[in-house]
């Protein structure tokens, strides 16, 4: 990864700026990432963590670093019988990609910061692409929602290098990015069929799951970015999700055929299922919201749906049955505690939804649901069913107090 035109990235990759990457994430925490395919967990390399450093800072200057295969993890996709493949790299390989993350975001060296993306980007984010939506909305009549078809896994590989070749030219991490767009994942053969059947191919795509693939994505669409900014499209992009906006039905129409024109330049498509025309007042779905219009308010709000919020309830009332949290040697305080993490993260997620309130109650109903479920299954009904108010109350199973009138959000 060093030669003698091309010097090596000690600086960059200095072992301060290691200790900073780790020192930042996930594995230096409570609650570290997975184990990649040498099985060493965050906890192991951090009980050695100085010499482990100085390993990783030796070799990235001497030339030997090169990142290992990737471990892959099968999550079930709610509420469809596919695989979600993330592929998990090694705790050193994590920190090298973290620390060149930093560098790239922090010196804004790659094209990818423009005014319709909002994906990855520091600054950015889901909330002020919702709020760009809302906008939006507001001033336009006509709306494509879109997905690009399997987008990380169909990115063509020799067109990403060339986009980092082209960004940083004959910079030291150029040769590192390239071995990590070449990532594959390392498994046994049923593993490897597993992965095939969700569209992993070998040579094709950039793995999720890498703290690099990210940014790399969006590198990958910042020439379309432009090509649709150029053609005067307002659009939100957040990953492979589009919104675009338009005045009439027949320039939504158009507008659709010249991003499909665009995308398949570089070999990408839009998803024939997931991509919709919405006209006047029509509720349109983006990232877990919907952008509809509020007759009280004679505007459009971004809200989440009856349908996401009873998803939402399932999957906590799923994943917290007595027969899921029993299959590992949980305690019941370790597992409220979980619970309750779980729907403080919906909360967080969801916060600026203009139903706020409404989120609120349901998921303080459902908190009581799941413990409900959980006492009758340890103790039986009859017992829950016998425990005067005091004790329910005591156990965290008492009434939750629904909106008032005055709060009812319209749904």
């Amino acid at each position: 990864m060093g030669s003698v035109l091309r010097p090596k990235p000690r600086k960059i990759l200095s072992k301060a700026n290691l200790f900073q990457a780790w020192d930042a994430s996930r594995d230096a925490t409570s609650s570290p990432g997975s184990v990649g395919i040498d099985n060493q967990t965050a906890k192991q390399f951090a009980s050695n963590l100085d010499a482990n450093l100085d390993e990783i800072r030796k070799r990235l200057n001497n030339g030997s670093f090169g990142f290992s295969r990737l471990r892959p993890f099968f999550a079930q996709k709610h509420g469809s019988t596919k695989e979600r493949v993330i592929c998990i790299p090694t705790v050193r390989d994590r920190i090298v990609q973290r620390a060149i993350v930093n560098y790239l975001a922090t010196s804004k060296i790659l094209p990818i910061h423009n005014a319709s993306s909002f994906g990855f980007i520091k600054g950015q984010g889901t909330s002020k692409a919702i709020e760009k939506a809302v906008e939006l909305r507001s001033m336009y009549e006509w709306c494509v929602k879109a997905d690009i078809e399997s987008f990380f896994d169909q990115i063509p590989r020799p067109f990403l290098k060339e986009r980092v070749a082209a960004a940083l030219q004959n910079h030291s991490l150029t040769p590192l990015i390239c071995s990590a767009v070449d990532c594959e994942i390392k498994g046994t053969n049923d593993e490897i069929a597993r992965a095939a059947a969700q569209g992993i191919k070998c040579g094709l795509g950039i793995r999720q799951g890498m703290p690099l693939s990210p940014l790399l994505a969006n590198l990958t669409l910042s020439k379309f970015d432009r090509a649709v900014e150029r053609r005067r499209i307002p659009m939100i992009r957040y990953a492979d999700d589009l919104l675009l906006f338009f005045d009439t039905e027949a320039e939504a129409k158009a507008g659709q055929e010249f991003v499909e024109a665009q995308l398949k330049s570089i070999h990408l498509r839009l998803s024939s299922t997931k991509t919709v025309v919405f006209g006047p007042g029509q509720n349109v779905p983006f990232l877990g919201l919907e952008i509809a219009f509020y007759d009280r308010l004679s505007k459009y709000v971004a809200r989440i749906s009856r349908r996401q919020i009873r998803k939402i309830q399932d999957r906590i009332e799923s994943a917290y049955s007595y027969s899921e949290v029993a299959k590992a040697p949980n305690t019941l305080g370790e597992v409220t505690v979980r619970l309750s993490r779980s729907i403080s993260a919906y909360l967080g997620v969801y916060r600026n939804a203009h139903n706020y309130p409404a989120l609120l109650a349901e998921l303080e109903q459902t908190m009581r649901v799941v413990l409900i479920n959980l006492y009758s299954d340890i103790f039986g009904v009859q017992a829950c069913e016998e425990l005067d108010e005091r004790a329910r109350l005591f156990l965290g199973m008492g009434t939750v107090t629904m909106p008032s009138a005055a709060r009812d959000l319209d749904w």
